[in-house]
């Protein structure tokens, strides 16, 4: 019940905010820009650690001139109501993974399939590399600017009623899923049910049993509390979650040069400081799941989970096959 009349809060707010601000940016008698910037993650997030960094950082290198408000919780909707949002140039900046992106540009989707990255350095140098331009190019065709890329952890299977040992057990679940075909296609291949729920509804759905369990990283799992309402976690790191620190392209393209410089050097500054938290944090996260009383399954054999999950790649490799193989071999 107080997830639930938080969420209503939250709605009402982001209501009254997209009201009164429907213009985006403040432009201020001063001649000084306030941005809004909206994300998911609790106030102790890797997501509020990076929006606090940028920040910080704006302001400094502006002197003042440009401000950031800050709005965690999805106060400002879900993360593709905020992406819709920055898109109409009613919300100024919005950090979301690139779950519900890939709605907006296809191309974002080539990075959220399983077992695609060998470890958080191969995908930061695909990040930062060919593959990334190519898909931040295509978001500026939708009106969408990546300032830079961030980091969301690697995804780890989190269950209810049971552990999960082997592929054989997520047979007949439901298992969360972002609205991500690709996302929806790994979950079923697996044999579970994937039931797309935006994050802002999770931990009520989890809560009410219309999930039985979800695929997320530690980095959104601990700071929200998830071993609260899930039992068991299998460290399978099956996908690599990137974000991406938005802004409406056009409405980027309107500042004055120093200010888009400013805007893209503190998010490289925020981002490549957000990265290092999310890394340092992960062995910390699990000793917290522990504590709480989650069951822990580490070593469990993938060879079979990244068998069951190669019709995924097969059915999207025409669209997507050129990009795999640049990242592939990426060194």
């Amino acid at each position: 019940m107080k997830r639930f009349l938080k969420s209503a809060l939250f709605i009402g707010i982001a209501l009254l905010f997209i009201a009164g601000c429907s213009n985006g940016e403040k432009q201020n008698a001063d001649g000084t820009i306030t941005l809004e910037l909206g994300h998911g993650g609790s106030l102790d997030s890797h997501l509020n650690e990076g929006a606090t960094k940028f920040k910080e950082l704006v302001e400094e290198k502006s002197e003042g001139k440009v401000t950031v408000n800050i709005h965690p919780n999805s106060e400002l909707g879900a993360e593709r109501e905020m992406t819709e949002s920055v898109q109409a140039q009613s919300l100024d900046v919005a950090i979301v993974s690139t779950g519900p992106v890939g709605n907006f540009a296809d191309k974002v989707n080539a990075l959220d399939f399983p077992f695609l990255f060998r470890d958080h350095k191969h995908a930061e140098k695909v990040l930062d590399g060919k593959v990334g331009e190519e898909i931040s190019k295509q978001l500026e065709e939708t009106n969408l600017k990546n300032l830079y890329w961030v980091d969301n952890g690697s995804y780890h299977i989190v269950s209810n009623e049971k552990p999960i040992n082997k592929v054989a057990d997520l047979k007949g679940l439901k298992f969360r899923t972002q609205e991500n075909q690709i996302q929806i296609d790994t979950i079923n291949a697996l044999g579970a049910t994937a039931t797309p729920v935006p994050f802002s509804e999770l931990f009520l759905a989890v809560q009410q049993g219309v999930v039985d369990g979800q695929g997320n990283s530690l980095a959104v799992l601990i700071p929200n509390k998830y071993y609260e309402v899930h039992k068991y976690l299998t460290t399978t790191n099956h996908m690599y979650s990137a974000g991406m620190i938005l802004m409406n392209n056009e409405k980027f393209n309107s500042y004055p040069a120093d200010v888009q410089k400013i805007l893209m050097e503190s998010a490289k500054e925020a981002g490549t400081h957000e990265r290092e938290f999310v890394q340092k944090l992960e062995q910390e996260y699990k000793k917290t799941a522990q504590e709480n009383g989650m069951k822990i399954i580490e070593n469990a054999d993938l060879k079979p989970f990244k068998e069951a999950v190669k019709p995924v790649y097969k059915k999207y490799e025409d669209k997507y096959g050129e990009l795999h193989k640049i990242i592939e071999e990426t060194k």
